[in-house]
Order: C-alpha cells, then structure tokens, then sequence
C-alpha cells in the first residue's frame, strides 16, 4: 500500500496524453478551465471570453512558470519517425475563437489538427527522433530553456528497423539549461512481447527522492528504469 500511495503521489500533475489526463489530471492556469469538446474527443481550454485552445489527441500538456502550458506530440506513421513538435502558449495572449464542431472527427490525431487556437505560441520548436544513444545539441528558446529537465516519451525509427510504431519506444531525457537532450531505446518494452496498442506506456517522472524514472501506463503496472534508462530496475 505504501508503494502505490507513493506512486500516486509521484504522478500527480505529470502530463499523459490527451483527451485521457485532461480528464483527470488537467494542469492548472487560473482564470481558465478545461472543458471535452462533445464526443469529439477534443478537448478546450475556455476563459472569460470563450475557447482560446482546442487539443486534439496525443497531446501532452504541463504548465510551467505559472501561466505558460508547455504542449508537445509526435506525429505517427512512415519508415522515418516524425520530429517532436513542442510549443509554449500564454493563454492571455490568445483570442477567443470560434470553431466548427464537425471538423474535429474522431480520427483528427491522424489526419487533422492536433491543436486549433488563434494567435502566436511564445515559442514553437521540434526535437528529432531518429538519433538513439548519443547526446544532441540544442538551442531550448526561452522559457523551455529555464528548464532542468524535461521527460518526453516518443516513437524513433532507430530502435527498429521494422516501420511499426508499436515497437519502437524511446524515452527522450532534455537538458535544455545545457542545450543537449538524448534518446534512450526502451528495451525492456520493445523487446517485451507486450499486446503492442493495446498495452502502453502514458508518462514518466523522475522521483526526487531516488533519481530513479518511474513510469505508468494502459494495462501495464509501474515500472521504473535501471541506470542504462533501456531496462527495468531490479525490485529490492
């Protein structure tokens, strides 16, 4: 009981992906709420005057320095993986929009938008997926760059050389106060045999107390990496 009262603990405010975590486990900007968007799967982020933002699905998003939402997603499909997309939004900085409900099918993660909302992000910017095991340089803008760390789980078409994005997870661990960020394949769920789609990992979280990385997910249990960051820790 105690492992799971502090599991719990630990992943409380941890981005998932959407439209599940924005139903119980939204982050927090004052002045706004978030709302589902009918049985559209979408989801809004609605303040005073109306919606500002509307998410799509597979969309992580976390607030930082208070008022900012950090939102990033990949997309999916293809021998080469996607780059990461990231954007920072101020949401008193976005208009009030209007949208067509009927344009937000059920299938938009795939071949729709993944985020509607009318103005300028604070800053927008993509991380590569197809280099494994060594470290990257690059540039954060500011304010991703105040960060320490940023934990982002994601598909890359170096793990496997197989065009499946069931089988080829990595965890990409950013540094972006140092300007670095490194992909690390997930050994132990790739090669895992897991039911791929239908067993899953959401989201992960460094525990301040071990330095250990704890993750959870869709009808799988917790799980927390070894130092390599590829394989499961032994259990003491």
């Amino acid at each position: 009981m105690r492992f799971f009262r502090e599991s719990q603990d630990l992943f409380r405010g941890v981005p998932g992906p959407s439209p599940w975590y924005l139903r119980a486990d939204a982050p927090h900007i004052a002045g706004y709420e978030w709302r589902q968007v009918g049985d559209t799967g979408h989801t809004s982020l609605v303040g005073p005057s109306g919606p500002v933002l509307i998410v799509g699905w597979y969309q992580y998003v976390s607030v930082i320095e208070r008022s900012l939402l950090l939102i990033w997603g990949q997309r999916y499909g293809g021998p080469v993986t996607y780059p990461i997309s990231v954007l920072v939004f101020e949401p008193a900085l976005l208009s009030p929009m209007g949208f067509d409900r009927s344009t937000l099918r059920d299938n938009a993660w795939r071949d729709g938008p993944r985020l509607l909302y009318e103005g300028t992000p604070v800053a927008s910017f993509e991380l590569a997926t197809v280099i494994v095991g060594e470290p990257v340089q690059f540039a954060f803008p500011v304010p991703v760059s105040r960060l320490r760390e940023l934990l982002i789980l994601c598909c890359s078409s170096s793990v496997d050389r197989r065009p499946t994005d069931e089988m080829n997870l990595a965890l990409l661990v950013a540094h972006p106060a140092d300007s670095a960020y490194q992909l690390y394949q997930q050994d132990w769920y790739n090669q895992g045999g897991f039911d791929y789609g239908y067993e899953w990992v959401t989201r992960v979280v460094r525990n301040p107390r071990t330095g250990r990385i704890h993750g959870e997910g869709i009808r799988i249990k917790p799980f927390v990496l070894d130092d390599s960051l590829r394989r499961l820790a032994q259990a003491p």
